[in-house]
């Protein structure tokens, strides 16, 4: 919702897409979804890493309507994404914002 109410108030009104790579926790869609946003999957290597020329793919892709992409840190497969920083970089060069969910470093 602070990511919805922070786009609006530049009049982005239209920015309702959230990039989730499919290592994230299950919550992560469920949260999206209930604050109106349409869900886009990152799919990830066989390491459980976002691959970044998928993702820039699809923020190229939905570069007028990407608000977010939300990341579970470390992902239910237990990573820390290696390459983070590029990856926030690249939502971030397409307007969209980083939701950093740290539920799996609650144990």
């Amino acid at each position: 919702m602070a990511i919805k109410k922070y786009h609006e108030s530049r009049n982005d009104f239209q920015r309702n897409v959230a990039l989730i790579p499919t290592s994230a926790h299950g919550t992560n869609p469920a949260t999206a979804v209930i604050c109106g946003m349409k869900i886009v999957l990152i799919n990830c290597d066989e390491n459980g890493n976002m691959i970044p020329e998928e993702l820039e793919e699809k923020c190229k892709e939905h570069a007028d309507n990407l608000s977010c992409m939300m990341i579970t840190y470390p992902s239910t497969h237990g990573v820390f994404e290696a390459k983070v920083k590029e990856i926030c970089d690249i939502v971030h060069s397409y307007g969209g914002q980083i939701y950093m969910d740290g539920a799996n470093l609650n144990a």
